[in-house]
């Protein structure tokens, strides 16, 4: 039975790739410990947030979105959020944002795909 749940996990996962991929977006996949909180990150452009396992939140102005796996969530452009993994064993989750919508510059500073708030503001100085 575990195996036949993986197979449907990595065909889920796979398909939601090749959906990233025929929009143009760049993506990236993510496996953090129970507990990893991603604080004060930034959307440069619309990016979006795909929980692939139980346990993930995302928290944007105070409000916290408990996401269901393989549901995309929406983060507009120029909003600053945090993610939140509260997953039993490990978290996996992908992120997406489409390239022509974001600087050459902030492609560099991203870890993991994602931009902070701090390394944007530091992008944008004058």
């Amino acid at each position: 039975m575990l195996s036949v749940e993986l197979s449907q996990f990595e065909q889920q996962k796979q398909e939601l790739q090749a959906s990233f991929r025929e929009r143009g977006y760049a993506f990236h996949h993510q496996i953090d410990a129970p507990g990893r909180i991603w604080r004060n990150l930034y959307a440069e452009a619309e990016e979006i947030f795909v929980a692939l396992t139980s346990g993930m939140s995302i928290g944007i102005n105070g409000r916290i979105f408990n996401l269901e796996p393989f549901k995309e969530f929406y983060i507009p452009a120029g909003q600053s959020y945090d993610i939140v993994g509260r997953c039993p064993d490990e978290c996996q989750w992908m992120h997406a944002y489409d390239l022509a919508e974001i600087s050459v510059r902030s492609r560099l500073m991203r870890k993991s795909g994602l931009l902070t708030v701090d390394d944007y503001n530091f992008l944008n100085e004058e």
